[in-house]
Formats: C-alpha cells, structure tokens, sequence
C-alpha cells in the first residue's frame, strides 16, 4: 500500500489538544485508520526533532519519547532525511524563501513518498508548488 499522507508536526499537537475537541477527534478518528491499516501514513525524521524541541519543552523529554514510540506503535512510519529529500529541501528554500528549512525538509518527504499530500495547518506550505494540504477531513 503507497503512503497516503505525510504528518506534519502540527498533527501531532492536534491529536493532544484539549482545548479543540473536534481537532482531536479528527485526528483520533485517523490514527485509529492507521492503527487498522486502513491507511498507511509516515512523519518525516524532521518532525521528530521538531517535536523534542516543542513538545519536549512543555511536556519533557521522556513523554515526547513516549508519545513517538506509541505513533510508531501505530503503524506511523518515520522517513530519513535522504539525500533526495535534502537536495529537494534545498531547492524549495531557495523557491520559496520564507519556508523554514524544517518544513522544505518535511514537504520534500511529502513530495517524494506521498504524491505532496500533507496532513497540516500550517498555511505556509501551500506556497509550495506540489504540496496538497489536508486538515480536518478525510485522508
């Protein structure tokens, strides 16, 4: 089965958010897809940093260990950086100036493994050619 989607770092913060209720049910609703192999998705390697760095602040370092142990659990693949994702990385940032280097990084490993689609609300990344941003719907 092909990648459906790429996680953004976003997703993650929605599938633990208290205050949105319809955000996390949406994001439990595709993780249980993903825990029946209904779907088959995967974060980039990047993401991983970004959550130790956000997440990680806010809520320690052992619960981020933790919280990506149980994605993976759930059939969340985690995609390395690459060389084709790191020259890809390097010239959406030159395209596309105002993208952080993280998210060139994570929008290559949509283009390259998951046809562009990425799970995010992070507006930004439509600026970025190819990239189809999904949030609150159907994957």
């Amino acid at each position: 089965m092909a990648l459906k989607a790429i996680l953004d770092t976003m997703f993650y913060f929605s599938y633990y958010n208290p205050e949105n209720r319809e955000m996390a049910a949406w994001s439990k609703l595709i993780i249980q897809k993903i825990s029946k192999g209904q779907i088959k998705v995967a974060s980039s390697a990047i993401t991983v940093t970004e959550l130790y760095n956000t997440m990680g602040k806010i809520l320690g370092v052992d619960t981020v260990k933790i919280r990506i142990a149980s994605a993976k659990s759930s059939n969340i693949n985690i995609i390395p950086v690459t060389e084709d994702i790191a020259e890809l990385a390097g010239r959406i940032t030159l395209n596309t100036p105002k993208i952080p280097l993280a998210d060139a990084i994570i929008a290559s490993a949509a283009l390259i493994h998951a046809k562009g689609v990425l799970v995010t609300d992070d507006e930004h990344f439509k600026t970025i050619k190819g990239i189809k941003v999904k949030w609150l719907s159907d994957l």
